[in-house]
């Protein structure tokens, strides 16, 4: 049965031919489809124009993919276990990747269903090792027990072991889907230096001349042990004429993204007059301390970047109250946001004595099929 708050899916009839991508979602340097059921092997020799491809089982071979066109798609490397199953490795765009399922004609997997098939769908994406070890204990039960023992509670204690279990649903959420942070600041303010320091690469441009970032760079780091988006943005300034449009372009953008952001940290550099309209939540940080004495918190990407790299790290875990150890061996997670929304209703309300009304709510999470 389908999740709360999802359609029913659609699944595959039994016997069908399936599809799949076993790589993570997104964009890589190489992807991998898995194609699995009768007449797997026949399909992919259809779409390389290869009929003799894969005689012996437990091969590989490189092909050439084509449309039903005859427009060439990729070349893949195909991997034949048996007629009935066939991995192909392509280049990592999804949009190829569509492309290619969509040309084997062939159904989707039936989605995860219970909670144990959602963690393990996640956990093929994990932003990080934390991410990874509290999933593979969800695949293993620790959820499923940590919801089937609350109904048999005492109420006090039951409404203890929610509380723990929402306050969980946060940090796992982090874990699952790593938060935004957004560098914002005026011109020359030190933000692509400390975006840099951060990423631990030179990612971003970085210029003594005003206006050098313009669109936003983001990137993928680690503060602790949890990822983040890090999105380094157009430097603030006074714009004038119709030259400065791509520019305002920036600027705009920036804004944006920092108020979708969970954290913007707006770098204020010496002289630079206090910020306005920033979006709530946000923290001014002095930069470029090193140029005089500023008042906390300060940082100077330029010459402490170890120290500026703590220091961001103990923001974001203070301003989001995300612990620094994240993952405790065992012990259950509510990963999925409709999961967790519920667990916390069941929290704000009244809770029946006998833990009936609970153990409704929860049910459909409880599945097996």
């Amino acid at each position: 049965m389908s999740a709360p708050g999802e359609a029913a899916p659609a699944h595959a009839a039994p016997g069908a031919l399936v599809a799949r991508e076993l790589s993570a979602h997104g964009r890589g340097a190489i992807a991998v489809i898995e194609l699995a059921g009768p007449g797997a092997l026949a399909r992919v020799r259809s779409l390389a124009r290869a009929p003799r491809l894969g005689e012996r089982a437990r091969s590989f071979a490189l092909a050439r993919l084509r449309s039903a066109e005859d427009e060439l798609l990729d070349e893949a490397v195909v991997c034949v276990e048996s007629p009935e199953r066939v991995e192909l490795c392509l280049h990592g765009s999804p949009a190829l990747v569509r492309r290619v399922l969509a040309e084997l004609g062939a159904a989707p997997p039936a989605p995860a269903r219970t909670l144990e098939e959602r963690a393990e769908e996640a956990l093929a994406a994990s932003a990080s090792e934390a991410a990874a070890r509290m999933l593979l204990d969800q695949a293993r039960g620790a959820l499923r027990r940590a919801l089937e023992r609350l109904p048999g509670l005492a109420p006090a204690e039951r409404r203890v072991e929610l509380a723990a279990l929402v306050g969980r649903a946060a940090v796992g959420r982090a874990l699952v889907r790593p938060p935004r942070v957004v560098l914002r600041g005026p011109v020359n303010a030190g933000k692509s230096t400390l975006f840099n320091v951060l990423v631990g690469h030179e990612r971003a441009l970085v210029d003594a001349s005003s206006g050098t970032t313009r669109d936003a760079v983001r990137e993928r780091a680690r503060l602790g042990a949890y990822a983040v988006e890090l999105v380094d943005t157009a430097g603030e300034r006074e714009l004038g004429g119709a030259d400065d449009e791509v520019e305002r372009a920036g600027q705009a953008l920036a804004r944006r993204l920092g108020a979708e952001a969970e954290l913007v940290l707006y770098l204020r550099p010496p002289g630079a007059p206090a910020p306005t309209a920033l979006p709530p939540g946000a923290l001014v940080v002095h930069s470029r301390a090193d140029e005089g004495r500023a008042p906390e918190p300060a940082l100077s990407a330029l010459r402490e970047p170890e120290r500026a790299r703590a220091q961001v790290s103990e923001l974001f875990h203070g301003a989001l109250r995300l612990p620094r150890a994240p993952w405790r061996a065992g012990e259950g997670v509510p990963f999925v946001p409709e999961l967790a929304a519920e667990l916390a209703h069941a929290l704000d309300g009244a809770l029946d004595a006998d833990g009936a009304e609970l153990e409704a709510r929860l049910a459909p999470w409880l599945a097996r099929a």
